[in-house]
């Protein structure tokens, strides 16, 4: 759901709200006095389908639906729910498209957590823009399909949870992903210049990975979570330490590899449940073997959040700055952001409160990829001849949120280097973390 262009009426629905709780809190009051930890709890089954409509010049016109549906039992446990599903399909006029189903449960089996995410993703014009960070140049006046490629990506993932002793947790589970990659097919491209088509004849890309293949993954690791809720935790502690293991059975290519993920993210509150200091702190590196390229950008994470798991750029990682821009075998990453809250108000029989929240991102890359090879092409378009720095962005947020779990979201970025792009407005569902 990350949409630079869109029509869909979510940023003037929560600008609509945000407007009343500021300037008309009688309005508010009105409505409702709860407060965000005492609002009616919900019961059973709650469906909130959300319609989908864009544009984008190379992409062509969007139309679709995203679908969340959540169970919450008896009520007993809410904001906590039973059960959650996640749909979208969406289509592109020019054969783009997101069809993707997600499920979670906490106790579909006792003391365990189950997780899984089917996908198919498409995508015409994916980002490309060569690897390691500012050691790959970026120019805004290239033709628009320069750092594109076009991905085809299907996705099975599977995750199961069990407790170790209080708040810790053990995590397992399995993943398999088949890329397909080529050059943009885009007729008006045709005899344009592409990045992907240099890196493949500097020997950056070989020749048995250029075209994509699978991934096969097995994951371990360790899940802590002393969080109040899940979607909009007002204070408490979130982390993952994972080990995945991807072994080359499948393609025979000789890209096996392990790569280890730690992501920890915290929750200070600072004005009761209305104003919360959240940061996530995460870094990810390859101790052992060949990273395949189509799948450098890859971040594991034991729940995914938007419909990509990728970057480091972009609406899953570093808001404002473009998607995919820093990748490497070794990445790390932060996040801090203020969220400030509305009280909540009770609209057709749900809770929903609105939210703010101004935030700073910052990466980077530490374990390089091909770096050397990149350095020896002699290409300034390849090689840039500068050292690797930290990327930062900043910008503010928009939230709306229904029975303290559907986060409709709104963000705008902007990347303090012009290397890492300019700014960029994202819609989507869900907290960055």
């Amino acid at each position: 759901m990350n949409k630079l262009l869109s029509c869909i009426p979510a940023p003037i629905v929560i600008f609509y709200f945000g407007f009343l709780s500021v300037f008309h809190p009688g309005t508010i009051h009105a409505i409702s006095h709860d407060s965000l930890t005492h609002s009616q709890n919900k019961k059973g089954w709650n469906i909130t389908p959300l319609p989908e409509i864009a544009y984008n010049s190379d992409l062509g016109f969007q139309y679709g639906i995203y679908c969340e549906l959540y169970n919450f039992g008896n009520g007993s446990n809410y904001p906590n729910y039973t059960h959650k599903l996640c749909a979208e399909v969406a289509q592109f006029t020019k054969g783009s498209g997101v069809y993707w189903f997600f499920y979670d449960s906490p106790q579909l089996w006792k003391n365990h957590r189950l997780s899984f995410d089917i996908a198919y993703l498409p995508d015409k014009m994916c980002d490309f823009y060569g690897y390691n960070g500012l050691l790959a140049p970026y120019s805004k006046s290239q033709n628009n399909s320069f750092y594109k490629i076009d991905r085809k990506q299907i996705r099975a993932i599977f995750g199961l949870q069990g407790k170790i002793a209080g708040s810790l947790n053990w995590m397992a589970g399995i993943s398999w992903q088949k890329m397909m990659i080529g050059p943009v097919t885009d007729k008006k491209y045709a005899d344009a210049e592409n990045l992907y088509n240099l890196y493949i004849d500097a020997g950056l890309i070989h020749k048995n990975e250029a075209k994509g293949g699978n991934v096969l993954q097995w994951k371990a690791g360790i899940v802590y979570d002393t969080r109040d809720r899940e979607a909009d935790p007002t204070r408490g502690m979130y982390g993952e330490a994972i080990v995945a293991f991807s072994p080359d059975w499948i393609d025979r290519n000789g890209y096996s590899f392990i790569r280890t993920t730690l992501c920890i993210s915290y929750y200070q509150p600072l004005w009761r449940e209305y104003l919360t200091l959240a940061g996530r702190i995460g870094s990810q590196f390859t101790p052992f073997g060949k990273v395949p390229f189509y799948f450098l950008s890859d971040i594991n994470t034991y729940y995914i959040r938007q419909t990509y798991s990728e970057g480091l750029g972009g609406i899953s990682s570093l808001r404002g700055i473009l998607r995919n821009r820093i990748v490497g075998n070794g990445i790390g990453w932060t996040n801090i952001e203020l969220r400030l809250r509305s009280k909540v108000i009770r609209l057709l029989k749900q809770n929903w409160y609105i939210g703010m929240n101004p935030f700073i991102d910052a990466g980077t890359v530490f374990q390089s990829y091909r770096s050397k090879l990149q350095k020896e092409g002699n290409n300034p378009i390849i090689y840039s001849g500068k050292n690797e720095k930290v990327h930062v962005s900043a910008g503010i947020g928009l939230k709306l949120v229904m029975n303290h779990n559907f986060v409709l979201s709104a963000e705008w970025g902007k990347a303090f280097n012009r290397e890492d792009g300019s700014s960029s407005i994202d819609l989507g569902v869900n907290y960055l973390f």
